[in-house]
This record gives C-alpha cells, structure tokens and sequence, in this order.
C-alpha cells in the first residue's frame, strides 16, 4: 500500500501549561507547515497574522530571560540574515540556506522599537529540549489520524477498529506513561464501542476533567483493561497530511 507521511505539530505544550491551569480550559492553536515555522534557537512558533510574520507562540521557560533576550509574542519578524521576508516559505527558504553553526540574524520590530537578534543554527537554549515537530508512516491509505489529547495519542481507524497510531510523550497523560498502549486497538470507552475514531474522540472530550476514563484494549489477544481521572490538558496540537 502507498505509505501516507504525517507531520505532527505540538503547539508549545510546556508554555500553555501555566496559562491552561489557570485558566482551567483548554486554548485551541491550531499550525500547519506551510502558514508556521518554529525557530528552535530562539525557542519561538512563527505565523502568519494580519499579512505579517509575528511570534504567536514563546516557549521560553526560563523566567531569569529579559524582553532584550527573547522573542516575545506579538513580536513581527522583518528579515533574517539581510534578506526581507514577509511570508512563512521566503523565511523557512532562508532559514534552511543557513549552515549548523552559523550565525542567524533576525531583524525585529516590537512596538515602535527596531532591532537585531542572533542565535547559532542548531543551538537550542538550555532546558526547552528538541524541536516539537514529529512526522511517522503510516500504509492506510485516504484515511486521516484523530489526536486525542486525552490520551497523548494519534488514533487511527484501521481494518474497521479504533487504533492507537503514535504516541505523543509530552501530552501523555501521567497515568498511562508506565502503560505500553501503542499498537493496541481500544474497545470501549467506559462499558461503550464506538464506529470510529472521530467518534471516540469527541465522547473523550465530553468527559469533564476528574471524571473517570475506563479503557478496554485489544492487540494480538493480549488484553488490557485501564482505568484513570480525566486530567487538565497539557497543550494542543495540530496535525497536516501530505503524499
């Protein structure tokens, strides 16, 4: 069968925890590669807004980093290394022409102030951890994944079951993390079975947070029964397909 590519985008799931906890709800972000570029060395999610290049998303952690030190969000990109960009492919196309090691300088515009960062290519600051982007294969064919954030995890309908296709480490919730669940094909969801992925997923999101989730799982005759609380989301994600 034609192997199908999936890209997988996480929306900085470690900066919207403190903003999702207090807000108690969940903020929907949705990326796609041709309208956002995450730029690891200055640990910021570009996007395009308002016919601008714009930081939509900072995922510094470190509270000890000035305004001076970082991209904030809001902040407008106006060029990289001398060259004027204005859309998200003219930048990647710069970004992608700058050598590992080399240095990368962005032109920004904050407010009405003016002025350059640098960063080396391939440096990311201590503490964030590798770019957020993952892609995998899968052999089925005209059929799209369904992210379940309550599950940290890409499910896919495959030969008429409910499969668990990937999964996604940074939004895995903590009761599953000691669990080997990929691979497996989900059965019911709290005593009920569900025709499809989409199906599933939407009865997850109607549970409220500390309410029970009880999964019953299937792989090769091995099963499994899982039980825990609907925790509060950890981030959002997008997810793009391409041939």
């Amino acid at each position: 069968m034609k192997l199908q590519k999936l890209s997988i985008l996480l929306a900085s799931v470690l900066i919207l925890v403190p903003h999702i906890l207090e807000a108690r709800q969940a903020q929907t972000m949705t990326f796609d590669a041709s309208t956002s570029l995450i730029l690891q060395e200055f640990t910021a999610l570009l996007a395009i807004e308002e016919d601008e290049i714009r930081v939509r998303l900072q995922m510094s952690r470190s509270d000890n980093e000035s305004g001076e030190d970082r991209l904030e969000t809001g902040d407008v990109i106006l060029m990289m290394n001398g060259k004027r960009a204005t859309d998200i492919e003219t930048l990647r196309s710069i970004y992608e022409g700058i050598e590992d090691s080399e240095e990368i300088k962005i032109g920004v515009r904050r407010g009405e102030e003016r002025f350059i960062m640098s960063a080396k290519k391939g440096d990311v600051p201590e503490g964030h951890g590798n770019r957020q982007v993952m892609s995998f294969e899968t052999d089925v064919e005209g059929v799209a994944p369904v992210m379940a954030p309550e599950l940290g995890s890409v499910l896919l309908d495959r030969e008429e079951k409910i499969a668990i296709e990937r999964i996604l480490e940074p939004l895995l919730p903590d009761a599953l993390k000691s669990e080997n669940i990929q691979g497996y094909f989900i059965t019911s969801l709290n005593g009920n079975t569900y025709e499809s992925a989409q199906d599933l997923v939407n009865a997850l999101s109607e549970i409220e947070v500390g309410d029970e989730i009880s999964l019953e799982l299937e792989k090769d005759g091995d099963e499994k029964s899982i039980t825990f609380s609907k925790a509060e989301p950890r981030g959002n994600f997008s997810i793009s397909t391409g041939n």
